[in-house]
């Protein structure tokens, strides 16, 4: 029971892609979901990228004013998908009990025959179970959009995939937001689950600007454009980053860095050559490799002299660290 004050939204449950493919994977013959904060075609990515060991078929609904047209839509998708399998049909030696002989031997004649085994004047609850077993005798998932702002659109949907199940799939109604709790949405919410996603570390959530090389190095542009553009290195390397190391001192902030590989590429200038530069960039060298990276000092002449070059020597580095362990690193 909802807590007063407590809206429904607040208190459906959340669902990440991975929890909610389980869910769907679950469902029986016959039951529902109802999935907020998805399309029709959200779901489907989510269970496409997800092994759940079930058949999914997204039904085409736009734009179709009545159940029966719903209805007769997915039975022609469904006639193309059983055309499509033929003749790896389940029950053609008669092992199946659920496939009804005399509809078998008329569809196997329209399929030899290239045709799409639909029969429309066959009973729709018939025909849609022999279709369902022809496509996969393991339970086809439906899974529908129901617009969830216009309760003209969404009623034939809801209706249609309530038939659906009232007749063995497994259905899914896409909200793609939350709708009102009243008709024709309250059929299908009792148990709706509201999409989520597992929280991802900062820097997958950042989108850094096109470049981040220092805007005074004609080098480091040079090299960030080289790796951009090449195959294997393109996208390991952000620039002009603050790498994390022990103690609270200033964090330094680096040319190039590939955290995935634990690879630091410094481009240097001729100040760097001497006091005090050269001191520091040696602490500095220290303070990175205590905290598990790799180190390639290049110079601005070697940039300038042979770009794929140097471009060359920061493979290498990646390829040595790909090779080895990934060190522990409690501070990244």
């Amino acid at each position: 029971m909802r807590k007063s004050g407590e809206s429904t939204a607040t208190a459906r449950s959340r669902l990440t892609p991975d929890r909610l493919a389980e869910r769907v994977a679950g469902l029986r013959e016959g039951e529902r979901l109802a999935v907020v904060g998805l399309t029709r075609d959200g779901v489907g990515a989510v269970l496409a990228t997800r092994e759940i060991g079930r058949a999914v078929l997204l039904v085409a609904a736009e734009e179709l004013r009545t159940a029966r047209a719903v209805i007769d839509r997915l039975l022609d998708d469904l006639a193309d998908l059983a055309l499509a399998r033929w003749p790896d049909w389940p029950g053609r030696d008669g092992s199946a009990p659920a496939v009804s002989g005399p509809w078998l031997k008329a569809a196997a004649t329209f399929a030899a025959a290239g045709r799409p085994p639909r029969f429309r004047r066959v009973a729709p609850a018939l025909e849609f179970a022999q279709l369902l077993q022809a496509v996969d005798p393991g339970s086809v998932i439906l899974v529908a959009e129901v617009d969830p702002v216009a309760p003209a659109r969404a009623a034939p949907v809801i209706e249609a995939l309530e038939w659906c199940a009232g007749h063995g799939a497994a259905c899914v109604f896409a909200l793609p937001a939350e709708p009102p709790d009243a008709p024709p949405y309250e059929r299908i919410l009792y148990g709706a689950c509201m999409i989520g996603r597992a929280p991802e570390p900062v820097e997958k959530r950042f989108i850094p600007a096109r470049s981040q090389a220092h805007h005074a190095s004609e080098a480091e542009r040079r090299i960030e454009a080289a790796l951009a553009k090449d195959p294997e290195l393109a996208g390991l390397f952000a620039g002009n980053n603050v790498v994390r190391v022990a103690g609270h001192g200033r964090q330094p902030r680096v040319d190039l860095v590939c955290r995935e590989h634990r690879v630091v590429v410094e481009i240097d200038g001729p100040e760097h050559q001497a006091s005090p530069k050269f001191g520091q960039d040696r602490h500095r060298d220290y303070e990175l490799m205590v905290a598990g990276y790799l180190v390639l000092r290049l110079t601005n002449d070697q940039v300038a002299e042979d770009l794929q070059f140097a471009v060359e020597k920061i493979r290498a580095v990646v390829r040595l660290r790909r090779t080895l362990p990934s060190p522990g690193d409690t501070t990244r």
